[in-house]
């Protein structure tokens, strides 16, 4: 055990947990063990905790909700700091001063009650608002780099340092950070507030999480989009396309229940292209999501990965494997 750490974390009243099963810790429950995994109550104990850790060369992990990292079994992790606690906000007049660990979700349809803007399309993201902007979080119309005034970060070098929209560097769904062109932990935040309409902000809300709900999982067993949308990076090979949309055209004339559809299809096309054994492990309703709906599926997750490459062409991954 690092005394030095404990010393620390005991003087300035920091919980944490020792040797830490972390498949009790995340979202899919996934992952192995963690030697340290402390819990800071607010963002100045983060900050104090990380500035230590950094001070005294002592690599730490850095996590949320954990909403959009998968943590292999095999993985150990001496040290993770969970921002989870940290996690209050306020919104003061034309701006909301917020902490890392802030769930996207909460703040979202508490905005949109108050009439604020740019949040309707978020009440379905669940991760924080720190993890938010490391990955440059969107939906629709919505994403948190239009939202973002300013950011207080701390640097690996022990900087504490405000950035702007522009020195984040935001591209669709990554930024500054999550490239690894700068390493940093994010404090607290500063967003925009401009009001709305808050009846009108509150119909496209519920409009979209229906729409979320036809077309994507629930948040339980699986981590979102696993892998960007097929069509961004090219289109399926035509040796399994034809055959695809053929045997869509008469499951159309054969079986009615759209849901009963989808399953059959997505079996069929795991078929034609040899991934049988994965078809229990795509979503039924989106091929880019991955579900965890046993223990067997760690061992077939690289296979998916394998299959959306092959058949989707598509390898670019969105979630954090560690």
């Amino acid at each position: 055990m690092n005394e030095d750490l404990v010393c620390f974390l005991d003087a300035n009243r920091i919980p944490y947990e020792v040797n830490v099963d972390l498949k009790k810790k995340t979202w899919i429950h996934r992952g192995g063990m963690c030697d340290f995994f402390i819990s800071p109550h607010n963002s100045n104990q983060l900050l104090r905790v990380t500035q230590y850790l950094y001070s005294v060369g002592t690599k730490f992990q850095l996590l949320g909700h954990t909403s959009n990292v998968y943590i292999l079994n095999t993985t150990n992790i001496p040290v993770i700091v969970s921002t989870k606690k940290c996690c209050s906000y306020q919104l003061c007049d034309d701006r909301i001063i917020c902490e890392s660990g802030a769930s996207v979700i909460r703040m979202a349809n508490d905005m949109i009650r108050q009439g604020v803007v740019g949040f309707e399309y978020l009440t379905g993201l669940p991760g924080t608002i720190g993890a938010a902007i490391y990955n440059n979080s969107s939906c629709k119309s919505n994403s948190i780099s239009q939202l973002l005034i300013n950011a207080e970060v701390l640097l690996e070098d022990g900087q504490l340092i405000t950035m702007t929209t522009e020195d984040m560097q935001f591209a669709f769904r990554t930024s500054i950070f999550k490239e690894g062109r700068l390493r940093g932990v994010i404090i607290r935040t500063v967003l925009k507030a401009e009001r709305g309409n808050a009846v009108e902000l509150q119909g496209i809300a519920k409009e979209n999480n229906e729409e979320r709900g036809r077309i994507l999982e629930g948040h339980a067993k699986n981590l979102g989009c696993t892998v960007n949308r097929c069509f961004i990076n090219g289109r399926m090979p035509l040796l399994y396309y034809f055959p695809y949309r053929v045997y869509m055209v008469i499951l159309k004339l054969v079986v009615k229940d759209p849901v009963v559809r989808k399953r059959k299809a997505k079996s069929f096309l795991c078929g034609i292209s040899g991934y049988r054994k994965i078809s229990p492990y795509i979503s039924d309703i989106n091929p880019i999501i991955f579900v965890w709906r046993d223990a067997g599926a760690d061992a077939i997750f690289s296979s998916y990965l394998s299959f959306m490459q092959k058949v989707y062409k598509t390898d670019k991954v969105e979630i954090e494997i560690i």
